[in-house]
């Protein structure tokens, strides 16, 4: 199978959704979902260690603006303040709701962060920071990628795996509508065929590594 365009990706992805106002969503999701499969599948990346507040100015904030570069976290986002310092929690976007309902309210909880969440283009703390001078450590990847959009001539990994990222995008989309089962259901499905893929690549490698012996 050829690959897909951006045009032809979205429509195929839209006959599960049976939505058509998202789309601007719907492409960002599918930019999303390709990062992570080149970060999971080892395309080259950049590392780069960094230290914010960005996007905590003032007491009731408790969203970390991501940097434009922003690929995939590289092991833990760290809380630092002053010699104390400590790994957060990695949260689904489920599990930080259960564990830090309504942290926009006035009497939502507060304290030194323990967990995250990575969701919309931010990172999510909680509790709800009680200072806006904590520091937080993002150790990163950079992938190179341009955004998918309608005029996108081949899309990665829709040859081989469009099944794969319709579930990821379409986990990623109920996500944000705040869809949690639905968005549990297709990114278990999207877990599920990245492994497919996984698997595919591996014995391709074999086959490719068999052949060379006997040439030799």
């Amino acid at each position: 199978m050829d690959l897909m365009t951006g045009s032809e990706l979205y429509d195929y992805i839209v006959r599960t959704f049976k939505r058509t106002d998202k789309e601007t969503e719907i492409y960002e999701a599918i930019t999303d979902t390709i990062l992570d499969l080149q970060v999971r599948f080892g395309f080259d990346a950049q590392k780069v260690e960094a230290y914010t507040t960005a996007g905590i100015t003032a007491l009731g904030d408790y969203k970390l603006d991501l940097p434009d570069d922003f690929g995939s976290i590289v092991g833990d986002v760290r809380f630092a303040d002053g010699n104390a310092s400590w790994g957060l929690q990695k949260r689904s976007k489920l599990e930080f709701n259960e564990r830090f309902p309504d942290p926009d309210d006035d009497d939502a909880i507060t304290g030194q962060p323990t967990d995250y969440c990575i969701f919309g283009k931010q990172i999510l703390l909680g509790p709800v920071p009680d200072r806006t001078d904590y520091i937080y450590q993002l150790d990163y990847t950079t992938v190179l990628a341009d955004p998918v959009t309608s005029a996108t001539s081949s899309v990665p990994f829709s040859d081989i795996g469009r099944e794969c990222l319709r579930y990821g995008v379409l986990g990623r989309i109920y996500d944000a509508l705040d869809e949690d089962g639905l968005a549990t259901k297709n990114y278990t499905l999207y877990e599920k065929e990245v492994q497919k893929l996984k698997i595919r690549d591996l014995r391709n490698e074999q086959e490719v590594f068999t052949v060379k012996q006997v040439e030799v």
